[in-house]
C-alpha cells in the first residue's frame, strides 16, 4: 500500500509558490473561530479556499487538524478513521483512548464512536480546528447525520471547519441562530483591487497598469483562478498591456481561457497534462506508468514552477494535484483530442494502482475506462481480505457498481457475490448464485478459470456456517483435490472455515491441522489479517490442551499482527480482547503478575467496548484470580458478580465452569463454607462423572469443596472423582487438566496420610508442568501445597523447579498462611477467631459461646484448623501457629 499517498490526506498542504498572503482573511478567522463550533468556507473552484486555510492552518495558535476528503470517503467507518488519523497528528497518544479502541476494530458502532469522540473531546481542554477540504465530496447521509450530531454535543474547545463547493446538507440555519456560525463566502475570498495588483506583479511577472488591473479585477470579480489564466494568456501576447475583454461565466472563461493558456504550452507537456487529467491525485511514478513518459517528475516539477495549476501535497513534492477548475477542463480536451487513448489511460492507472495495493483506487480507474479483466482482479484479490477486515459496505458498493449482465457472465465476479451473500446470512441467495455458475460452467466445454472447484470451495463455507460438518469436509476435500494449487486464496479459505468448523464441534486434532495448513499460504493477499485469527485460534487450542509454551508463540505471533499499524481496524474488537486477555492469562500462569494485569486491563477495555460477552466473563473471572492473589477479596466479589450476571444471559460452558472454580475458591476465603458446599451438593452426576464436555473445571471445583470439608468419605469421593478425571484428561491430550488433578490428588494423599501416594502424584505433576512453566497453579493451592513441595525438595525431587515454585511465594512462604491472600485452604477469619481463643485456653463449649456459635460448629473449625496446619492437637496448633505469626 502506498501509505505516502494516503498521508497526503492528513496533511496540511504546503504553501504554493508566490501565494498571496490572505492576512485580513486569516485575522478573521483567528478571531472568529474560537468562538463558534462551526466555520463554513464555501465558494465556486478557483477562489483559494485551500490555499486561505493551510495559510491560517499553518500560522494559527489552535491546535489544527486536516483532512482532505476523497470520493471514497462515502463510508462512515472508513470517514472516521481518517478522522482520527487527523485528530492524531495534533494529540500523538489518541489512539489508547476508548475512541481509538473502538475505531481500530472493524465495524465499531456509529453511536458509540460519536459518543466516544464527544468524551475525548470533553477530556482535551486544547482549543482544537477540524479543517474538513472539499467536504462536498462526502455524499453518505450518515457521515452528515453524524457531523450535525457532533455540532450539537461537542464541548466549546472543539471546531469544524468545512471547506468546499457548496453547502454541506447540516443544520445550518440553527447554528446560524444561534450565532455558532463562521461563513466566508466567495464575495469574501474574491481578491480586491490591491491583492490582485500584488498576485499580478509578483505572482505572475506582470506590470499592468492600475487601470488594467481594475478592469481585471472588476470583470473577473477578484476571481483568483481566473486571474490566474489571464495572466498566463497575458504573458504569450505582444502587448501585455493589451486590454483584455472577459465575459460569461467562470467555466465558460476558464475554457475560453485555458485554450488560451494551452496553445503557448508545448507539446509533449500539453499531452502529458492532457493525459493526467484522468488523476485525482499524481506523483512521478504514476504518470510515468500512466503516460509511459519516464521524466514525470521533472514534468510535475516544471508544471508547478509555471504556475500551471499544480499543487504540491506534501512538503517532498512527491504528490501534486491539478486544480480542480483547470483539471475539469483539461479532462474536457482530453475527450475532444485524445478519446481514443481514455480507456488505455485508465488501464494503465488502474494497474499502478493495484500493484500499489490501493485496490478502491483500482477499481474506480478500472470501472472508468470499463476494463472488466481488471474489475474482476480488484475483487478476486481484494474482496476477501475487505469482508476479513469488517468492510462489507465497500464489497456491496463494488459489487452494485457492476454491470449486472457482467456478475452473469464472469464466474470470478458471482463467486464473490455468492461469498458476499455467506457472510452477510443470505445463505439461500447465495447457493442460487453458485447453482447458476454451476450450471453456466457445465453448459462449456471446459471449466478453464477453475469456477467449478471455487463453487465446490464456497458450498463448503455454506456447509460450515451451517455447522455441517460432514458436508462441509465432504466439499473441501473436492474443492482442494480440483483447485489449482496457485489459487491459494480459496485453498487458505477452505482450511480456515473448515478448521474454525472443527474446532466448533470439538474435533481439537483436526481443527489445529487445518489452521496450520492456512498457514502455508504466505503469498495470499489476506494473509496478515487471516493469520492473526489463525494463531489466535491454535493459541486457544494449545491453551486447552495445557501447552503453555505453544500457546504463548502463537499468542505473541497473533498479538504482533492485532498491533501492527499497518492492520490497524482490521481486526474486530472482540479478537482483539481475547488475545490481550489470554495473554494476561499466561502471564499468570508464570507469575508475572504486572504483564498479566498490563494485558488483562487490555483485553477488558476492548471486549468492553466490543461488547463481547464470552471475552467479558473471560476477562472478569482472570481479574477476579488476580485479585484473590493480591487479597482483595472484595474486588475479586465485584468482578465474579459481573461475570455470573453475563453468564445469566450469555452461557459458555467452558467460563461457567472457570467461573465456578473461581467462585468457590472465593467462597472459601470469604468461609463460606456453606454455600461452596451447598453448591457442591447441586452439581449434576453428569458433571462429577465426567459425562459433559468442558466440565473439567466444574468437577476440580467440586474437589476443592470436598478437601475442605475434610472428612474421610468426602476425601474418598474427591480421590475418586480426581482419579476418574485423570484418566479422561489424559486420554484427551488435556495436560493442563492432568497436572492440575494429580496436584489435587496429592493434597487429598497427604490429608489422607499416604504421604508416599501424595509424593508420588506431585512429582508426575512437577515433571509434566516444568517443561511448560507452570507456577501459579501450584502456589494458589496455598500452604498444604507448599509443605509438600518442601517435602519433595528435601527429598530431591526437582530441586530447581521447586525452588521456583517456592520464591513465587516470597521469601518466607509460610508467613502468608491464613490470609486471606492464600486462594486454597486459607484459615479463614473465623478458624483465626477460634485459633486465637484455643491459644487462650478456652474451651471448645467456652469458644462457642464466645462467637454465639454451636460446640458442633467448633469442633468442625478445629478440625479444619489441624488439618491447614498439619498438626494434631491444640498444643502443635497454637505452637505452629506463632511460629508462623499467624497470632501472638
Amino acid at each position: 500500500m502506498d501509505t505516502d499517498l494516503l498521508a497526503t490526506k492528513l496533511l496540511v498542504p504546503p504553501p504554493i509558490r508566490h501565494a498571496i498572503p490572505r492576512g485580513r482573511l486569516c485575522h478573521a478567522l483567528d478571531r472568529g473561530v474560537p468562538e463558534v463550533r462551526l466555520t463554513i468556507v464555501s465558494t465556486p473552484p478557483g477562489y483559494g479556499k485551500t490555499t486561505l486555510l493551510a495559510q491560517w492552518a499553518r500560522d494559527s495558535a489552535l491546535r489544527v487538524a486536516w483532512l482532505t476528503v476523497s470520493p471514497g470517503d462515502n463510508d462512515v467507518d472508513r470517514f472516521f478513521r481518517y478522522f482520527l488519523n487527523a485528530w492524531e497528528t495534533v494529540r500523538p497518544h489518541i489512539r489508547r483512548t476508548p475512541l481509538g479502541l473502538l475505531l481500530g476494530g472493524t465495524s465499531p458502532p456509529i453511536d458509540d464512536v460519536l459518543a466516544a469522540i464527544v468524551q475525548t473531546a470533553t477530556d482535551c481542554p486544547e482549543h482544537t480546528a477540524f479543517v474538513l477540504d472539499d467536504v462536498h465530496l462526502i455524499e453518505d447521509p450518515a457521515i452528515h447525520a453524524a457531523l450535525n450530531f457532533l455540532l450539537d454535543h461537542l464541548p466549546s474547545t472543539l471546531h469544524f471547519i468545512l471547506a468546499g463547493r457548496r453547502d454541506p446538507p447540516l443544520s445550518l440555519a440553527r447554528h446560524r441562530a444561534r450565532r455558532e456560525l463562521l461563513e466566508l463566502r466567495a464575495e469574501d475570498l474574491q481578491f480586491d483591487v490591491s491583492e490582485t495588483t500584488i498576485f499580478l506583479k509578483e505572482g505572475m511577472g506582470l506590470d499592468l497598469s492600475s487601470d488594467g488591473v481594475t478592469s481585471l479585477q472588476t470583470q473577473l470579480e477578484g476571481w483568483i483562478t481566473g486571474l490566474q489564466l489571464v495572466a498566463l494568456t497575458l504573458r504569450h501576447r505582444p502587448d501585455p498591456g493589451e486590454r483584455l475583454v472577459i465575459s460569461g461565466r467562470h467555466r465558460h472563461v476558464a475554457d475560453y481561457l485555458g485554450e488560451e493558456v494551452l496553445a503557448h504550452v508545448p507539446e509533449p507537456m500539453r499531452t502529458f497534462m492532457l493525459q493526467t487529467s484522468i488523476l485525482d491525485r499524481v506523483s512521478g511514478s504514476l504518470c510515468a506508468a500512466v503516460t509511459g513518459n519516464p521524466q514525470s517528475q521533472a514534468m510535475l516539477e516544471e508544471l508547478e514552477r509555471s504556475n500551471l495549476f499544480l499543487a504540491p501535497l506534501d512538503d517532498s513534492r512527491s504528490w501534486f494535484r491539478y486544480h480542480r477548475v483547470f483539471a475539469d477542463f483539461l479532462h474536457g480536451e482530453l475527450e475532444r483530442h485524445l478519446p481514443g487513448e481514455i480507456a488505455g489511460l485508465y488501464r494503465r492507472a488502474a494497474a499502478w494502482y493495484l500493484e500499489h495495493e490501493l485496490p478502491e483506487q483500482a477499481f474506480q480507474h478500472a470501472m472508468d475506462g470499463w476494463h472488466a479483466d481488471l474489475v474482476i482482479d480488484v475483487l478476486d484479490r481484494y474482496s476477501t481480505v475487505k469482508m476479513f477486515s469488517g468492510e462489507m459496505r465497500v464489497v456491496r458498493q463494488w459489487l452494485d457498481a457492476l454491470p449486472s449482465d457482467w456478475i452473469a457472465t464472469f464466474p470470478k465476479l458471482g463467486l464473490a457475490e455468492a461469498a458476499y451473500l455467506v457472510l452477510t446470512g443470505q445463505t439461500e441467495a447465495s447457493i442460487r448464485r453458485l447453482d447458476q455458475i454451476e450450471q453456466r460452467a457445465l453448459a462449456t466445454a471446459a471449466d478453464t478459470n477453475g469456477s467449478l472447484a471455487r463453487v465446490t470451495a464456497t458450498r463448503c463455507f455454506v456447509a460450515c456456517f451451517a455447522n455441517d460438518l460432514s458436508r462441509a469436509v465432504t466439499y473441501a476435500n473436492e474443492a482442494l483435490r480440483d483447485l489449482p494449487a496457485e489459487d491459494v486464496g480459496y485453498r487458505a479459505d477452505v482450511h480456515h472455515a473448515l478448521g474454525d468448523t472443527y474446532r466448533g464441534n470439538g474435533r481439537w486434532t483436526e481443527a489445529r491441522d487445518s489452521y496450520l495448513r492456512v498457514l502455508d499460504y504466505v503469498h495470499d493477499v489476506a494473509f496478515p489479517i487471516r493469520a492473526g485469527h489463525v494463531f489466535g485460534a491454535l493459541a486457544d487450542l494449545e491453551l486447552r490442551q495445557g501447552h503453555l509454551r505453544n500457546a504463548a508463540g502463537y499468542w505473541t505471533r497473533a498479538l504482533a499482527k492485532i498491533e501492527d499499524r499497518r492492520l490497524w481496524g482490521r481486526f474486530p474488537l472482540p479478537v482483539a480482547g481475547w488475545v490481550y486477555l489470554r495473554m494476561g492469562e499466561l502471564f499468570y500462569e508464570r507469575n508475572d503478575l504486572e504483564q498479566a494485569r498490563e494485558h488483562v486491563s487490555r483485553g477488558l477495555d476492548r471486549a468492553g467496548l466490543g461488547g463481547d460477552a464470552r471475552a467479558m466473563i473471560a476477562g472478569n473471572v482472570i481479574v477476579a484470580r488476580l485479585e484473590l492473589t493480591d487479597g482483595d477479596i472484595e474486588s475479586a466479589a465485584a468482578h465474579l458478580e459481573q461475570a455470573r450476571l453475563l453468564l445469566e444471559t450469555a452461557p459458555f460452558p467452558e467460563w461457567t465452569g472457570r467461573f465456578e472454580r473461581c467462585r468457590v475458591d472465593l467462597w472459601l476465603a470469604q468461609d463460606k463454607v456453606k454455600s461452596a458446599t451447598d453448591w457442591s451438593d447441586l452439581v449434576p452426576d453428569d458433571i462429577t462423572l465426567g459425562r459433559q464436555a468442558t466440565s473439567e473445571s466444574t468437577q476440580l471445583a467440586v474437589t476443592r469443596v470436598l478437601m475442605y470439608t475434610g472428612d474421610p468419605e468426602a476425601l474418598a469421593r474427591a480421590e475418586d472423582l480426581l482419579g476418574r478425571l485423570i484418566v479422561g484428561a489424559d486420554e484427551l491430550g488435556q495436560l493442563g487438566v492432568v497436572i492440575e488433578a494429580l496436584a489435587l490428588r496429592a493434597l487429598v494423599h497427604e490429608k489422607r496420610h499416604d504421604r508416599t501416594a501424595a509424593l508420588t502424584d506431585l512429582e508426575r505433576a512437577l515433571r509434566l508442568a516444568e517443561p511448560e512453566g507452570y507456577v501459579r497453579l501450584f502456589v494458589d493451592l496455598g500452604l498444604p501445597m507448599v509443605w509438600l513441595l518442601q517435602e519433595a525438595d528435601r527429598r530431591g525431587v526437582m530441586p530447581d523447579y521447586i525452588a521456583r515454585l517456592l520464591a513465587a511465594r516470597g521469601s518466607d512462604p509460610a508467613v502468608a498462611l491464613g490470609s486471606s491472600s492464600s486462594l486454597v485452604e486459607p484459615l479463614s477469619p473465623r478458624e483465626r477467631d477460634v485459633l486465637r481463643l484455643i491459644a487462650a485456653g478456652l474451651t471448645n463449649r467456652e469458644i462457642a459461646a464466645s462467637l454465639f456459635l454451636s460446640p458442633e460448629t467448633i469442633k468442625k473449625h478445629t478440625a479444619n484448623i489441624y488439618a491447614k496446619l498439619g498438626v494434631r492437637g491444640r498444643i502443635e496448633a497454637v505452637t505452629k501457629a506463632r511460629s508462623l505469626s499467624i497470632i501472638d
